[in-house]
């Protein structure tokens, strides 16, 4: 299996809530809540993927993202293992609107779902049967987990030569 890139965006409502997909693995007992954002095509950098995936999954625009942090998230199972770099971006809508609704819909390809605003608290009180992903998120939200975190520098560079 290959490493994925990811763009993630986390979107807070009061500071205290996030903007959330919910989801399940058949056969599996957790209930993992994910913020939104999708995988980085090739020549396309992590901001320019969080602002075209929240635009088709939500039909929104955001402003200007801020990249708080990377995770490198391995996770799975021994047969079933999953790799990812997941760039995590504060980001807010341009329709403030959006933030009045409890629920708001979305869409993956041709699946609909519906993105909730969870209150941040609920994924630090929640038994092992809830899980906020990428793991490391919650402790960055929380500020707990600072040994496992360093500052780091985002450069972005685009030299393409013909």
């Amino acid at each position: 299996m290959k490493i994925r890139t990811v763009a993630l965006a986390v979107i807070k409502r009061n500071e205290d809530q996030i903007l959330v997909h919910e989801f399940r693995f058949p056969g599996h007992p957790i209930t993992f809540y994910r913020p939104l954002g999708g995988t980085v095509e090739f020549g396309e950098n992590s901001k320019s993927t969080l602002i075209r995936e929240l635009k088709e999954e939500l039909n929104q625009d955001v402003e200007e993202p801020n990249l708080i942090a990377v995770i490198e998230n391995i996770f799975g199972t021994e047969n079933d293992m999953g790799h990812e770099i997941d760039f995590i971006y504060e980001a807010t809508f341009k329709d403030h609107s959006q933030y009045l609704w409890e629920e708001v819909p979305a869409i993956e390809g041709e699946e609909r779902f519906v993105a909730r605003w969870v209150p941040i608290q609920f994924f630090v009180d929640a038994d092992k049967d809830v899980r906020l992903v990428p793991d490391g998120l919650l402790g960055l939200l929380t500020n707990q987990d600072r040994e496992n975190q360093q500052e780091i520098t985002h450069v972005k560079t685009s030299s393409i030569h013909k």
